[in-house]
């Protein structure tokens, strides 16, 4: 077993801000990606050795990323690729997949694993053609892939528009994009952005890419169904009210090939509950924000987070977020002298202060809307690993269970391998109707081994004796 100075789980903009600034201050850094290059999902590139000429990150992103890569060359820092992290034991020892060893000791860990994407269950929703927003995005930026047929973008927020432009521009067919929100309310949004001109400026872009191809938007419209034999077919959509309910007799058919979806992003937090460290549930987003201090420490001293796992609020507040965590860890771990790191860490602190307006906005956006419950049936799926549907749910909630570990052990939810990553955000949106709102905020769950699906020949190569950590 290795042991390493600082280690850093995820690779996208907070990840690598924190470790270059770590490693230009004297500390030994090992980051552990999943992907065969630095960049995460927001500077996601293209998997050698296929080539795409059309450039997928835009411009500013790109900008902060080939600063941060930069840097990077000029270090020594340890990049284990590929790799995927699967547990955490003990005093931070680390367990992964790698080529050459898999566990590792940390005496500080940055957690920056990022978001996923919130799910919102209908019927119909499991079907092959179906994926989210982001999922899309990979297949463009790390494969080069588009889309053939019939694409409909539904949800809400920024990031449709923003795809919609990049499958448009490179000859994708995007029938109609399905906004949950009114117009006012998007268009409100263009009238905050004014103080970032560099971001109203992307999304004016966007649109006009859209207004080119002369693709529908429907406003206050969400999916209700999604039909088909083997794969998607048809979307039946409706009007929603303010709270997002569909309103009866609103109804309408569009045929597709594929549905897009994005109704904004709950943080990845199955490693940090595995490593024990204090989080509150959040009825807004749907799932947990970690308990950090002002340097984004953890309530476990030496364990980190930082970027969207703690929040999304945009690349530039990630990679400041990541500055001052690899200053911080220079800081304990005597790199850099206290007074000097406490004049950085000062200024960098207002920097935070000063772009969490973003992170702000984008949380209204997003906010959780109880009229998306009304989508549910029955037969919907809400749990897909273990196959627990609406009913089962239901029944559990009229039997008096009213937190997550009971309806747990009475209905299997979020005991398959995705580990409730795509069920508690509709089950956290059910027990608002139970719960107030102090409860709620209490209510967690346990992670378990291994946080990520892998094979098992992984876990026998380990030596007998690491299991006791």
């Amino acid at each position: 077993m290795g042991t390493r100075e600082f280690v850093v789980v995820g690779s996208g903009p907070a990840g690598l801000s924190a470790a270059v600034t770590a490693a230009r201050a004297g500390i030994e850094v090992t980051v552990i990606g999943e992907d065969p290059q630095i960049g995460g999902q927001i500077f996601r590139q293209i998997v050698p050795p296929l080539q795409f000429q059309e450039r997928l990150v835009d411009a500013q992103n790109r900008r902060i990323f080939e600063d941060l890569q930069e840097d990077w060359t000029k270090t020594k820092i340890q990049f284990l690729n590929q790799a995927i992290a699967w547990g955490v034991f003990g005093d931070k020892v680390i367990a992964f997949n790698g080529p050459k060893y898999s566990l590792l000791k940390a005496k500080r860990l940055l957690i920056s694993e990022g978001a996923y994407e919130t799910p919102v269950a209908f019927p119909g929703w499991t079907l092959p053609g179906i994926m989210t927003v982001g999922a899309v995005q990979a297949l463009i930026k790390g494969q080069g892939l588009i889309p053939e047929g019939k694409i409909i973008i539904a949800g809400t927020g920024p990031l449709l528009y923003y795809t919609a432009s990049q499958l448009l521009k490179n000859g994708a067919h995007v029938k109609a994009i399905l906004e949950t929100g009114s117009f006012s309310e998007v268009a409100s949004w263009t009238r905050r952005l004014w103080r970032a001109p560099g971001i109203l400026g992307q999304g004016l872009k966007y649109m006009a890419i859209i207004k080119k191809h002369e693709v529908p938007i429907y406003y206050r419209s969400v999916v209700k169904e999604a039909r088909g034999k083997e794969s998607l077919e048809e979307v039946d959509y409706a009007r929603v009210n303010s709270l997002w309910k569909p309103e009866k007799g609103t109804e309408k058919t569009m045929e597709a090939d594929f549905l897009c979806l994005n109704f904004g992003f709950t943080p990845s937090t199955q490693f940090s509950h595995m490593a024990r460290c204090g989080h509150i549930c959040d009825p807004e987003i749907r799932g947990w924000l970690p308990i950090l201090s002002s340097k984004f420490e953890t309530t476990q001293p030496g364990i980190f987070m930082a970027g969207d796992a703690t929040g999304v609020g945009g690349v530039k507040l990630a990679v400041i977020e990541g500055r001052i965590v690899g200053l911080e860890i220079a800081r304990q771990l005597g790199a850099i002298p206290d007074e000097i790191a406490a004049k950085r860490l000062g200024r960098l602190e207002k920097s935070v202060a000063s772009h969490r307006w973003y992170q702000r906005f984008l949380k209204k956006i997003y906010a959780f809307r109880p009229g998306l419950l009304d989508l549910l049936t029955d037969e919907t799926l809400i749990c897909r690993c273990e196959e627990v549907n609406g009913k089962a749910i239901t029944g559990a909630l009229e039997k008096g269970a009213c937190h997550i570990e009971q309806i747990k052990r009475m209905s299997r939810i979020g005991m398959g391998r995705c580990q409730g990553r795509f069920c508690y955000p509709t089950l956290i949106g059910l027990l608002t109707r139970v719960l107030p709102l102090k409860e709620l905020e209490k209510e967690d769950f346990s992670a378990r081994l291994p946080v990520k699906p892998l094979p098992l020949s992984v876990l026998f190569e380990l030596p007998l004796s690491s299991w006791t950590h």
